[in-house]
């Protein structure tokens, strides 16, 4: 469930690429990828990189029967509103393995929010973020205008992939 009442979403929480060499990426910005070696299908949208002293990273976020893992996140306390974000795992390039491309579908990154962030930099932690992602997605969300001051408050959700699209 999701509330309809969302903002845009700021500058500062889009991706920025700013002095990385993007076609140095084994994959581009708007592939959806599917991860083989599961009994289940995993698959993602590549929606962000990075690079540090570690090597590269490529920000995937997961889809579930054409839905993303997201979150609504409150913005205001008066009168609030919604950031609808969407949860990033950053696969370490040498970690990007047994993997093929499905298709590219064209995104519109001022619509991309990155909300949680998780590093990923082996095959079994991918799974762990996929399956961890799923389990949070089954629990009661709680709406975005409620709950300012709970201790654990349920803001995972999943959007649809629309959501994203140009």
């Amino acid at each position: 469930m999701t509330t309809n009442s969302s903002e845009s979403i700021p500058e500062m929480m889009q991706p920025n690429w700013t002095g990385l060499e993007i076609e140095s990426f084994p994959v581009k910005f708007g592939q959806v990828l599917k991860f083989n070696g599961f009994s289940a299908e995993m698959s993602a949208i590549v929606l962000d990189f990075n690079e540090d002293e570690n090597g590269q990273w490529i920000g995937v976020y997961f889809i579930d029967q054409n839905r993303l893992f997201g979150r609504q996140i409150p913005s205001g306390m008066i009168n609030t509103k919604c950031l609808d974000l969407l949860d990033l795992t950053y696969i370490q390039r040498d970690a990007l393995i047994d993997f093929e491309v499905l298709e590219i579908i064209a995104v519109n990154k001022t619509k991309v929010g990155i909300g949680s962030q998780s590093p990923a930099t082996n095959f079994s932690e991918i799974k762990r973020d996929f399956d961890r992602g799923i389990e949070q997605r089954k629990k009661e969300q709680t709406l975005c205008d409620k709950g300012l001051s709970d201790l654990n408050p349920v803001r995972e959700c999943y959007f649809d992939i629309k959501k994203i699209k140009n």
